[in-house]
């Protein structure tokens, strides 16, 4: 298992600010040389540590909102697994896949413009694999947060943190070659203005402006870093928490989870449950006494938590290939 040290731990914690901070500004910040910065990201990157640079999109602006499916299975051979997950990694309309363990055993998620096109999907992954799900639960994004992983740094987070709301107001339209933009960009944040200049047949001028006009337009939320947090040690675990009298609370709430450490995802959801913790911690214990904390500091509104322990993430597009 690699190891990281300080400086590693420092630019991480840079990247997933902002996965397209140049280089030689990150080793202003750290006091050490842009080739130096270079080397280190060049390490993490060869060593899987850092899976890929993505784009954050507002998900309401582009038209779409996130439905997943959280199931049980029962019964699965190794050879019916492996169909199973290659039908996953396939299927253009299904952009998230992760295998787990604890109250679910998969997990999957579609970007969809509409109930009856989520509908057409889960009826189709159910007519493949309906014989092996024992039971399954459906939920929709409603708001997502999404702040940085200060606990690289040992840091605690402070109220100011950075907070992305991905819903947002209101559908923007777009012209299609905006559409081929984001497509390309969506899994290589790090992009370089002369890639789109070849790609796109345009000047290096009017690929700036695009990519400006798209932040402005709010569609273009930021850029942040996909790790494989199992590479150094740390797990990745889903705690879902259900509500009770939670209205005058719950803006407090989501404030207090951001500003804890190894909370690095918010979610706000419609279904059996209202509030998605995503959390990374080195042990399970670690995890156990955090959601032990939240339980108890808010123990006014919370009626029960349910968790889950994400072993593998095996598909995770921000951009739904079927919009282009």
């Amino acid at each position: 298992m690699p190891s990281l040290d300080k400086i590693d731990r420092k630019i991480l914690l840079e990247l997933d600010t902002n996965a397209r901070e140049s280089f030689s500004k990150i080793g202003q910040r750290l006091g050490t040389g842009k080739n130096n910065v270079q080397y280190h990201v060049n390490q993490l990157v060869k060593e899987g540590i850092i899976k890929k640079f993505v784009v954050q999109y507002s998900l309401a602006k582009l038209g779409l909102f996130l439905g997943k499916i959280y199931l049980q299975l029962s019964g699965l051979s190794k050879e019916e697994e492996n169909q199973l997950y290659a039908y996953l990694q396939k299927e253009k309309r299904i952009s998230w896949v992760a295998k787990c363990e604890g109250r679910w055993d998969l997990m999957w998620g579609s970007y969809v413009e509409d109930m009856n096109q989520f509908i057409q999907i889960k009826k189709d992954f159910f007519n493949h694999f309906e014989k092996w799900v024992t039971n399954y639960d459906v939920i929709f994004l409603a708001e997502g947060h999404t702040s940085p992983r200060t606990y690289l740094l040992e840091k605690k987070s402070i109220s100011s943190k950075k907070i992305h709301r991905f819903m947002d107001q209101g559908k923007v339209e777009i012209s299609l070659e905006e559409k081929k933009i984001l497509k390309f960009i969506s899994n290589n944040a790090r992009f370089n203005y002369m890639d789109l200049v070849k790609e796109f047949k345009i000047n290096i001028k009017t690929a700036q402006r695009k990519i400006s006009d798209l932040e402005k337009k709010g569609i273009i939320q930021g850029y942040v870093t996909f790790l494989d947090m199992h590479k150094v040690g740390y797990n990745f675990f889903k705690l879902c928490i259900f509500l009770k009298n939670y209205e005058k609370k719950i803006d407090e709430f989501i404030k207090y989870c951001l500003e804890l450490p190894n909370v690095v995802h918010v979610i706000e959801s419609l279904g059996p449950w209202e509030i998605e913790l995503e959390i990374e911690t080195e042990t399970l214990q670690d995890f156990y006494s955090l959601t032990h904390q939240i339980r108890n500091d808010f123990s006014e509104i919370i009626k029960k938590t349910e968790s889950v322990i994400i072993t593998e993430e095996k598909k995770l597009d921000f951009f739904p290939e079927w919009l282009v």
